[in-house]
């Protein structure tokens, strides 16, 4: 289970991007998180990833805390940022990330990766000529191919084709189903609707909400995935505001 335990950040200016900020991923969930611009997602992740040091709280899975090499081994990481060394070929890269957690993956499990994404014909090409969408399937096909407990996905259906999007929808649950754990942070409310078992939502660096998506409507009084994340995240009257300008547009 991965877990967030009362983890505030303050930065110097006393800028305050997450504040007590509270989670569990349970083993088998696969947890949404969304939030405004500049709600604090980065910043949560940057600590689970332990590159942010929080100012207080902690992150810790099982009895594994961020950024010992045990937490390391255990979980895989896809940026929304396509950070891909370009002068290696795919395999040479997927090559790179299996030494990196010391083999621990499968040559099958790469391979049946390779042909569902269907990446077969470019894994020998330098990754600098590929598209968008190959380098985001590039990067799933490194944590996949992964033995790892958990994973965290930000934005990772963004650039994908729709064939490669109903890949990963079901990647992702063939994963849960082995009693494993995602967290995926992104703007897609659609997405996190169908494919999440819960939705967190950040705002001014506080959860607002947490849980699943048809309490949640139930709970607030909204109809929709949309409306929730307004009215949660005291963006309601904005909202009615810029449906006036754009109707006076």
């Amino acid at each position: 289970m991965l877990q967030i335990n009362n983890l505030s950040k303050v930065y110097v200016g006393g800028i305050r991007a997450v504040q007590n900020f509270n989670l569990k991923v349970l083993p088998g969930e696969i947890v949404a998180l969304a939030g405004p611009n500049g709600s604090g997602k980065t910043t949560l992740i940057g600590s689970i990833l332990n590159i942010i040091k929080p100012t207080t709280g902690d992150v810790s899975y099982l009895q594994f805390e961020a950024g010992t090499k045990e937490f390391n081994s255990i979980s895989s990481y896809i940026p929304d940022e396509l950070m891909l060394p370009e002068l290696l070929t795919a395999n040479e890269y997927f090559d790179f990330i299996s030494s990196i957690y010391k083999n621990k993956s499968s040559k099958s499990k790469r391979d049946t990766l390779i042909e569902i994404f269907d990446m077969s014909k470019a894994i020998n090409r330098n990754i600098e000529t590929f598209s968008h969408g190959m380098r985001k399937k590039t990067q799933l096909i490194s944590a996949f191919m992964l033995d790892v407990d958990f994973i965290i996905l930000d934005e990772p259906f963004r650039g994908l084709d729709i064939e490669a999007i109903l890949v990963l929808k079901k990647l992702m649950k063939n994963f849960t189903n082995k009693g494993k754990s995602i967290l995926i942070a992104t703007h897609d409310l659609n997405i996190a609707e169908e494919i999440a078992d819960r939705v967190a939502i950040i705002s001014k660096g506080y959860k607002v909400a947490d849980g699943k998506v048809h309490e949640l409507l139930q709970d607030n009084h909204c109809q929709t995935i949309e409306e929730l994340f307004l009215t949660v995240s005291n963006l309601k009257e904005r909202s009615a505001g810029y449906e006036k300008l754009i109707n006076n547009f």
